[in-house]
């Protein structure tokens, strides 16, 4: 466990409320506690690492190894038959969804990954891109360097927000948040930058865990979108679009197939207006 020097107790952050003597939700522990808001029933991780924690001891190549090996050994069936269907849609489904939404909402010119761990998605971005990123890993940003420099991009080693602000206002044509604003700190602040970085009609992709899913409801806390402390906001359909308006963004896609209840996960194609 952390000392008290190295977590942050987090107002609710979609409308600041404070909820510390509010009860935790059935999910979460004593010392990492997930509240829902009372005042506008956001679901959230109340206590959070420090960034420089997200950086090193919780980088993501250390807790998703982690994170694997507990779901393996705590449920060894179902896991094996996670793996194999995964490996049947990327065999037989080679489509990828967020490919399909870059390649029809994007237009050529800078793009952002935030989140871009070692630089595997933009590596696959095509020649009218020019490919950015910003990763809190150390280990990993170093090694997406290598791909984007070669293109006339850069990576940004740091937490979102920071790194983000090293980026002029309608400076990028695209930016891509998948399976990023579950772990970011101050969700609210990073969709208003993301806002500004980009160009007039510029948009933006954002794919995370959806907590109103039917999965989540039956399987508790086993639900595979809890991650304890990577995971920090638990967003529901209203939530994320009430979040992203509040942004300035317009929403270019978010229908009943983005954001089905029998899926774990739900997209969200915004616009700046």
């Amino acid at each position: 466990m952390q000392n008290a020097t190295q977590v942050i107790q987090r107002l609710c952050p979609n409308c600041s409320q404070n909820n510390q003597t509010l009860s935790p939700t059935d999910y979460g522990n004593s010392y990492w506690p997930i509240k829902q808001c009372q005042g506008c029933g956001f679901v959230y991780l109340e206590k959070v690492p420090v960034y420089e924690l997200l950086s090193n001891t919780f980088a993501w190549e250390k807790t998703s190894q982690l994170e694997k090996s507990r779901r393996m050994t705590n449920e060894p069936l179902k896991q094996w038959i996670s793996q194999k269907l995964k490996i049947f849609r990327h065999r037989w489904l080679k489509r990828s969804k967020l490919t399909h939404l870059i390649q029809r909402y994007f237009k050529a010119g800078n793009v952002l990954d935030i989140g871009c761990a070692a630089g595997g998605l933009l590596n696959t971005l095509d020649q009218q891109f020019i490919p950015h990123g910003i990763e809190i890993s150390e280990a990993l940003a170093h090694k997406a360097q290598h791909i984007t420099k070669a293109r006339g991009g850069y990576i940004v080693h740091n937490d979102a927000l920071s790194g983000i602000a090293e980026f002029p206002s309608n400076f990028f044509s695209g930016i891509i948040m998948s399976a990023f604003l579950e772990h970011e700190i101050n969700p609210k602040l990073l969709l208003n930058e993301a806002y500004r970085t980009l160009s007039p009609g510029g948009n933006c992709i954002i794919k995370v865990p959806n907590y109103a899913s039917v999965n989540r409801i039956i399987r508790g806390a086993k639900w595979c979108g809890f991650r304890l402390p990577d995971h920090v906001n638990y967003f529901t359909p209203n939530s994320l679009l009430t979040m992203c308006k509040n942004a300035g963004f317009n929403v270019q896609q978010f229908g009943w197939l983005d954001r089905l209840p029998t899926s774990d996960n739900m997209w969200i194609v915004l616009q700046k207006r």
